[in-house]
């Protein structure tokens, strides 16, 4: 009888998941205005979606690198004042987000999602770039940070912006969704009854007192139900476990390194709360740390994105004075 109950719960639960989540949403007017802007690059047959921007600014080009689980549409809101700062910005969607391929039974690693940053600048001709990165996307500038520093990166780094990211594995504190798609039988079974209600509630616990909109909600459910990229997820949760098995690396990139650094930092972060502005004085205190408003939480680009290119701005302003 148990067990009958417990089979009949799972059915439940299943048909419940496919009457919220299919068929996929549909692409908003802005999202869609989005995916036009765009273009694919074929990486081993693999299909990569990339933007590259022309900007008014004399600083070069910079590259965006977002989070988890989200896209490049993360920098919509900070793109103008980057084209104001740059001459060309670079963001793409990472394999397994947004609008690039999202293959389910892929082994995702950092050091793949490096490699494709390291070709898709070398296919639009780009040998010096600035990094702007954010969440999942901190995690890939270490790798490439790291591959600088040893003198085998394609391109040369020209600085460093990360916006808050689990940089330090002891003061991450991943979300229960988290914890639960890397559980091997479990997470599967996760991936697929992932819901946009539970999506909007613990997507929005991260944020501050600055909650996404119901468009900004929609804009990234679709994005990242694209492609069903809610089943990939739990493949691409797999960072969690690099941080650890390669934190001496990526820590050690961030202290090592003679470029310049700037983490911009939203403390109303469940993710990273306060602790981890202490440690990063702590660890790396030749760099700098900029704290925003305390009502900034994990997504300070979207949450303040005037803050941020305001904290951006002046972190040229002093690499352009250093230079003369």
């Amino acid at each position: 009888m148990a067990l009958q109950r417990y089979v009949l719960g799972g059915c439940v639960l299943a048909l419940l998941a496919i009457f919220l989540k299919y068929p996929a949403p549909r692409l908003s007017t802005r999202l869609q205005a989005w995916k036009d802007r765009g273009s694919l690059m074929s990486y081993k047959d693999r299909n990569i979606f990339y933007i590259r921007e022309k900007g008014s600014g004399s600083d070069g080009v910079v590259v965006c690198l977002h989070g988890f689980p989200t896209s490049s549409f993360d920098w919509i809101k900070i793109l103008p004042k980057l084209q104001q700062l740059f001459s060309h910005v670079v963001m793409l969607d990472f394999l397994g987000f947004g609008f690039s391929d999202k293959p389910q039974s892929h082994v995702y690693t950092i050091a793949e999602q490096a490699d494709i940053v390291e070709k898709l600048l070398g296919k639009l001709g780009v040998s010096q770039a600035h990094i702007l990165s954010h969440d999942y996307g901190d995690t890939v500038a270490l790798e490439l940070l790291a591959r600088f520093n040893e003198q085998r990166l394609s391109f040369d780094m020209q600085s460093l912006v990360m916006l808050n990211g689990g940089v330090f594995p002891n003061t991450h504190h991943p979300r229960p969704l988290q914890k639960v798609l890397l559980m091997p039988v479990l997470g599967h079974v996760a991936s697929r009854l992932f819901s946009y209600p539970l999506f909007c509630r613990g997507f929005g616990e991260i944020f501050g007192e600055q909650k996404p909109s119901k468009e900004d909600y929609d804009d990234f459910w679709a994005a990242l139900r694209y492609n069903d990229g809610d089943k990939a997820s739990v493949g691409v949760i797999n960072f969690l476990r690099e941080r650890q098995t390669f934190k001496e690396r990526w820590v050690g990139a961030l202290t090592q390194t003679n470029i310049k650094v700037l983490m911009v930092y939203g403390p109303a972060d469940p993710v990273n709360p306060p602790e981890f502005a202490t440690h990063f004085r702590a660890t790396v205190p030749r760099q700098h740390l900029a704290v925003l408003a305390d009502w900034v939480g994990h997504y300070p680009q979207w949450e303040d994105p005037g803050a941020v290119g305001e904290q951006l701005a002046l972190f040229m302003e002093g690499l352009a004075a250093h230079r003369s």
